[in-house]
């Protein structure tokens, strides 16, 4: 259907156009539940958007954002002209945010607060921070004079005309961390040892990352490292160059017209020199700067032993039986691996994805929490026991992220956060128990976040990492039967990760020097004892008999699962000798004025905010019009429109799409095709319109953790003739209208080092009728198709694809051939199959069958860019596969086609942000006389 060729047009026309930034696109809150009700309220420069029960948070944030607004437009020296939208959602068991200037200014804001040990965890409140660093976005991406406000007057809000959303992720996240620091308060996360830690290992590397690296920062360790960069750099520049300096920076670019190419020149008329020049400079800084404590820390260390390097942090726990370690290392399937002695081979337990947590008893069995993304939009921790070689599910949208087992191992402890606040939650694992529901002992105050934690060994206390309002992460032990909370430290370390030893002593990581280590505290006598000396960090303890400690070590290459069988004192002292208190200010010094509180309207902020004129003209046709785009504050109404008129032939065409959430989706589409038409010395142009509409409604009904989804869908594809030449010979006009249900089944998974699918199977059955709709044709058509893949060692991946089909003889023909495979994935409508190495169409027929196998490996990272010019490199793969197949008609013979060949995919950066996987591709079919040599260019994402 070539018309859905022309929305992918208008789609990636409106992505260039309009998308390509390094904004956000906004992104559809999560369905409603039922009672869920939205509301809005109104400051002088806010509009936020909450569901009921969030009131008083929701005056917070608007309490805040005023606050942050006049705290940072002395540095922007201007803000939005508009109001800006601030959505609050509780639908993650994750701590983000984000902003974006598209289709207007707006921040979306998780409320669940960060737990101990993570970047974000050196903050006095999450909120005030998560504000002062997203609204920064705003008010940086929000900066445009001159030429590009007047321009914006006329088109609106175009993603072309925001100059600073043009720029690196490294310069857009590294102000924002700058400014949600406070140096002088010790909160952001330049104020954090973990950031210290970071940039430290970077230099003990060998090599700090150069400026093309940064600026297209994607799977390079460390993850995210934009935002590490950018801030030490950002910084770097207001120490060197001073405030005024990067201000006039920021002045001076928000005037250019032409993005991407102006930033150097920028750099040399504020600085006085490239940006060449400015990272050498910062590059000796880093090195200057955190060199001398590299070599203290590399005289003094003393670590484990070396048990795994893998990229990320691991979920460990011990047992009975040895160490266990869900394994997630970027280029496999996270699996569960058992290590039962130090010098012991590694043993597969069990595949699971999205592990969080473990905990093992050994009778009761080993407990898990794994994070689910379900199909409404929410994404929740639930809990699991693995027992007897089998799953079963504890919980069902609980979002209980932590959990450990009580001594009898029939009842556990588990922690989760609803709305920014913390509970402790007592559960018993035996479903069949006679009283198995769960009851929660502990809510907590606003602002006060519970941490990890760990039951001591009698089961009468547990221990935790809790953040107390306007203070910094300390250790406490809650005694379980009185349910009252017991401060152990008071100090401005970040105590972490807390773990009991069998002798009752708490085993936990801090940075009392500004370096994370493991350390020993008795709860009683408050003596504290040093267990290792890392020259990155430690974090994580665990005890497992046989190992003795095992923790993991932050190295310039990943986290190191290291071991100490009988760790030493390197050094005692009194928890008391620590003792100090943040007693952050708080982040509102008076309340903002606010309006009533009233019911969401989605039109407000769904107007059309934008405009760009088409213009398209060659030999048959002049075509002239516009296009726009917008959504509402919740992202749930979202729509694109393209509409344009031929004033050669007077005829109009049209692309919209619109879609609501990720569950109604309406596409229509009018375009005209000049086919030319010659006899003897004549010629002339037969014009034909193509209508076609789309009317699809998703997840009627979803099961296995969503991944099982029904779905139903209307489309009409209809051909029209509009004028020929008086020599043409006869036209029909053809009208297609089917009407279906798909049922999907997709567990797929995606791994950091693995292109396109690592693992999983995709499975979907179709069926279609012409026949509840008026339509040319007749009957019904089914089709299947089931596509799995297997993970290889390494990096590498074995694929298999069966499709087939079926239609009854008044229904429209099949298509095979051609190495379009983006048609394949469609739902309904879907009338053509790839094969390549023949034309398009090389077959057509009432029935399909195709086969299709793959050998896909990574080759190459790159991840590099052209200096500062919007073209990059990131990573490279290759494929090898074998497509086969036929389509044929009842009572017609079937010919079996094949064809082979291979492809080679580069990972393009373009502006920077924006991933395109272009494959250049050969194929050979093997059919003597239908097969051809193809040499074939796409751009098409496989996941």
């Amino acid at each position: 259907m070539s018309g859905k060729r022309l929305q992918r047009t208008l789609l990636g026309g409106l992505v260039t156009a309009g998308l390509v930034s390094g904004a956000v696109n906004a992104q559809p809150v999560a369905w409603d539940t039922p009672g869920t009700q939205w509301y809005s309220q109104q400051s002088e420069h806010f509009t936020v958007h909450f569901v009921d029960g969030h009131r008083q948070s929701a005056a917070k944030v608007l309490d805040i954002a005023e606050q942050v607004r006049q705290d940072q437009l002395p540095y922007f020296q201007s803000a939005p002209g508009e109001r800006t939208e601030i959505v609050m959602v509780d639908d993650f068991d994750v701590s983000n945010g984000w902003a974006t200037p598209l289709p207007f200014a707006q921040m979306r804001l998780f409320m669940s607060p960060p737990e101990d040990g993570g970047d974000l965890a050196t903050s006095d409140d999450w909120l005030h921070m998560l504000i002062r660093h997203e609204f920064a976005h705003v008010m940086h991406m929000e900066m445009a004079e001159g030429t590009p406000e007047i321009l914006q007057n006329i088109f609106g809000r175009q993603g072309l005309l925001f100059p600073h959303a043009l720029t690196p992720s490294m310069l857009l996240e590294g102000l924002a961390v700058y400014l949600e620091t406070s140096e002088t308060l010790g909160y952001g996360r330049l104020q954090s040892s973990q950031y210290a830690m970071k940039m430290r290992m970077e230099v003990a590397g060998g090599e700090i990352k150069d400026l093309n690296q940064v600026v297209v920062a994607d799977r390079e360790w460390p993850l995210g490292y934009q935002y590490l960069y950018g801030a030490y750099f950002v910084q770097y520049l207001n120490q060197t160059y001073g405030e005024q300096k990067v201000q006039h920076f920021l002045q001076s670019y928000s005037r250019q017209i032409i993005p991407y190419f102006l930033l150097n020149r920028t750099a040399r008329t504020s600085f006085g020199v490239s940006f060449d020049t400015l990272w050498q400079g910062f590059q000796q800084q880093m090195a200057a700067q955190f060199s001398p404590q590299l070599a203290e820390l590399r005289q003094q260390a003393v670590t484990g032993r070396d048990l795994q390097q893998t990229p990320f942090l691991q979920v460990v726990t011990a047992s009975d039986n040895g160490l266990l370690v869900n394994r997630n290392n970027g280029d496999d399937r996270p699996e569960i691996f058992l290590h039962a002695a130090p010098e012991g081979d590694w043993q597969s337990l069990t595949a699971r994805s999205n592990i969080t947590a473990l905990d093992a008893h050994p009778q009761g069995g080993l407990l898990a929490s794994r994070r689910i993304d379900y199909a409404d939009g929410r994404s929740y921790n639930d809990l699991f026991l693995f027992r007897d070689e089998a799953w079963q599910q504890l919980t069902e949208r609980q979002r209980f992220r932590e959990m450990h087992w009580l001594p009898d191992g029939q009842q556990l402890i588990a922690s989760r956060k609803v709305a920014g606040i913390s509970e402790l939650w007592l559960l018993v694992a035996d479903t069949s128990s006679p009283d198995p529901k769960p009851s929660r002992i502990w809510r907590g105050e606003p602002e006060t976040v519970l941490g990890t934690f760990d039951i001591a060994p009698d089961g009468r206390t547990l221990v935790a990492a809790v953040k107390r309002p306007l203070q910094g992460w300390n250790l406490e032990r809650f005694d379980l039967t009185t349910q009252r909370w017991e401060a152990l430290t008071d100090t401005r370390a970040a105590e972490n990760s807390p773990h009991y030893l069998p002798d009752g002593r708490v085993m936990f990581s801090a940075d009392y020097d500004g370096v994370f280590n493991i350390y020993v505290l008795a709860p009683d006598s408050g003596q504290v004892t040093q267990w290792t000396r890392e020259v990155g960090g430690a974090f994580r303890p665990v005890w497992q008999p046989g190992h003795g400690l095992v923790y993991q070590a932050y190295t310039s290459d990943g986290y190191q699962l290291r071991y100490l069988t009988t760790p030493t004192a390197l050094s005692e002292f009194s928890i008391d000798a620590q003792q100090g208190r943040y007693d952050y200010p708080p982040a509102v010094t008076a309340p903002a004025a606010k309006g009533d509180v009233s019911d969401y309207s989605p039109w407000s902020t769904l107007r059309p905010r934008n405009w760009l004129p088409v213009v398209a003209i060659d030999d048959m046709k002049t075509l002239l019009g516009a296009q726009t785009f917008g959504s509402d504050a919740l992202g749930r109404h979202t729509y694109q429109v393209l509409a344009a008129w031929d004033v050669d032939n007077e005829l109009g065409d049209l692309n919209a799409i619109y879609q609501y959430d990720n569950r109604w989706l309406f596409s229509y589409s009018r375009s005209h095709d000049f086919d030319k038409l010659t006899q003897g010395m004549r010629s002339d142009y037969r014009i034909t319109r193509e209508d076609e509409l789309l009317v699809q409604r998703d997840h009627l009904w979803n099961a296995f953790e969503d991944q099982l989804s029904l779905h139903a869908g209307v489309v009409l594809d209809k051909e029209k003739l509009i004028s020929q030449p008086d020599f043409a010979g006869p036209y029909r006009d053809r009208n297609e209208t089917l009407t279906g249900l798909a049922l999907t089944f997709d567990n797929r998974e995606a791994y950091l080092n693995v292109p396109g699918v690592g693992w999983g199977h995709a499975i979907d059955l179709v069926a279609e009728t012409n026949d509840l709709l008026d339509s040319d044709f007749e009957g019904q058509k089914y089709q299947a198709q089931w596509q799995g893949t297997w993970d290889l060692p390494g990096r590498t991946t074995l694929t298999a694809r069966l499709a087939a089909g079926y239609a009854d003889d008044g229904a429209k023909r099949f298509r095979l051939g051609g190495h379009d495979l983006f048609e394949e994935a469609y739902l309904f409508g879907r009338d053509t199959q790839a094969l390549r190495g023949y034309d398009e169409s090389v077959q057509v027929g009432h029935r399909y069958a195709t086969q299709r196998l793959a050998l896909e490996t990574w080759l190459a990272r790159v991840e590099r860019n052209w200096s500062l010019y919007p073209v990059g490199l990131g990573d490279i793969s290759g494929n090898l596969f074998v497509d086969s197949g036929a389509a044929w008609d009842s009572g017609s013979s079937k010919k079996q086609l094949t064809g082979v060949g291979a492809e080679l995919t580069l990972e393009a950066k373009l502006g920077y942000q924006l991933t395109l996987p272009v494959t250049l591709g050969y194929a050979r079919g093997l059919d003597s006389d239908l097969g051809e040599d193809k040499v074939y260019f796409s751009i098409v994402s496989r996941f």
